[in-house]
């Protein structure tokens, strides 16, 4: 199998750029309106599964493109489609639309006019590349064997509502071939693409906690059981759980990240709440990660007294990667942009995506597009902006890896 991997991608590198040079002219020319959208995008984002506004822009930027699309398969999502004038396969391309429940600070004159809602992650720029794509496979769609589809999704950010997970069983999608994504990525620097085979990003679990105990006067804690020195020790049994019981050669993190607990400075604890993430790459450490923390639990009853709940709640699962997709993103991107753009990371991420839906039923590849430069801030920062410079490159891997794996063998 590898051998013939190995010589298909032979094969392609004899005849692989035909399509560069009027890729980037292309991409040069549409590159204004490209950051207009994105500005646009950004001045007026809206949260996880309220993308009204957002799915309206990109059903108008879509007709004036001429190309056709559908919605109302699955809430805001907008599917377009680019019909070459050749016969082909299928591929799909897909960027996230929603926004975050952050307060901006980045002082930008496109700054976000909705109140507590900011692209914060670069969603902004996802949705203006994959236009900008679109454009650019629209206006070659003589030179196009086979068909696009261009899936603009709602709700990659709230697990609870799972864009990605609906779309990818939704059927809309079960005629590709193959699927291709990106995400910016402060982490590289400005103008890198970051292409890795296999885990590329974590599964994303959360977990509520309540320990209940008994109040009484602080000043006689033992006629009562204090829920908060139970919940303290539940906090230092779970890094003790990752530190002492994990293989540290697996990918494992687990975080409490809310705690809520008591009601005056002199009264005893009754109700501890405790929210935390669990983020693994095998469905093994993530079954073993929830039976764990419920053990835990039952452990910290018997010693304390309390009763404690534990509701855990499976989230994204793990992105990765078809090695042989990468590969051939790795030769499109050297055709395309250059070699020195190119970095292949060493290791994998334990933030999370739900692109992972689209990798379980189809092969394909999610890339990382480099935006950072001294000073970024991390996603999900009110400061964070992302580099507009990188917008060319994010529509020429977009573009030219569907002309190429479309093209006529």
């Amino acid at each position: 199998m590898q051998y013939c991997i190995n010589m298909y991608l032979c094969h392609r590198k004899e005849v692989l750029g035909m399509y560069e040079k009027e890729v980037k002219e292309k991409t040069s020319q549409i590159l204004p309106k490209v950051v207009g959208w994105r500005r646009h995008f950004h001045e007026y984002p809206e949260v996880s599964g309220e993308e009204k506004e957002t799915s309206l822009y990109i059903q108008q930027v879509l007709t004036e493109l001429g190309i056709p699309f559908e919605t109302g398969f699955f809430g805001t999502a907008v599917l377009g489609t680019i019909k070459g004038d050749l016969p082909g396969k299928t591929v799909a391309l897909r960027a996230d639309m929603d926004a975050l429940p952050v307060t901006e600070l980045t002082g930008l004159p496109f700054a976000s006019k909705n109140k507590g809602v900011m692209h914060a992650c670069g969603h902004d720029g996802h949705m203006s590349i994959l236009l900008g794509a679109a454009a650019v496979l629209q206006s070659m769609k003589s030179q196009l064997h086979g068909t696009v589809k261009l899936v603009f999704q709602p709700a990659e950010e709230e697990a609870s509502i799972g864009g990605g997970r609906h779309i990818a069983a939704s059927g809309k999608l079960d005629d590709i071939e193959e699927i291709y994504g990106l995400h910016v990525w402060p982490e590289l620097p400005v103008g890198q693409v970051g292409l890795k085979k296999g885990n590329l990003m974590a599964a994303s679990d959360r977990f509520y906690v309540h320990v209940k105990g008994k109040s009484t006067h602080a000043a006689q804690p033992h006629n009562g059981t204090d829920a908060l020195v139970a919940a303290a020790h539940f906090i230092i049994d779970v890094q003790t759980l990752i530190s002492r019981e994990m293989n540290p050669m697996e990918n494992v993190v687990c975080t409490i990240g809310l705690m809520n607990a008591g009601t005056r400075y002199n009264v005893g604890v009754e109700d501890a709440y405790l929210e935390g993430t669990v983020r693994t790459y095998t469905p093994a450490l993530r079954d073993k990660m929830e039976q764990r923390l419920g053990e835990l639990l039952k452990g910290l009853d018997y010693t304390f007294g309390t009763h404690s709940e534990l509701n855990y709640v499976r989230g994204h699962s793990a992105t990765i990667n078809t090695p042989e997709k990468i590969d051939f993103l790795d030769e499109v991107a050297k055709t395309y942009i250059g070699k020195e753009h190119i970095t292949h990371p060493e290791f994998p991420s334990m933030c999370a995506e739900d692109f992972s839906y689209y990798l379980e039923k189809f092969p394909g590849a999610f890339l990382w597009l480099g935006t950072g430069k001294e000073g970024t801030p991390a996603l999900h920062n009110a400061s964070f902006a992302l580099d507009e410079s990188i917008l060319p490159l994010g529509i020429i891997m977009e573009a030219g890896a569907c002309l190429e794996t479309l093209a006529k063998e």
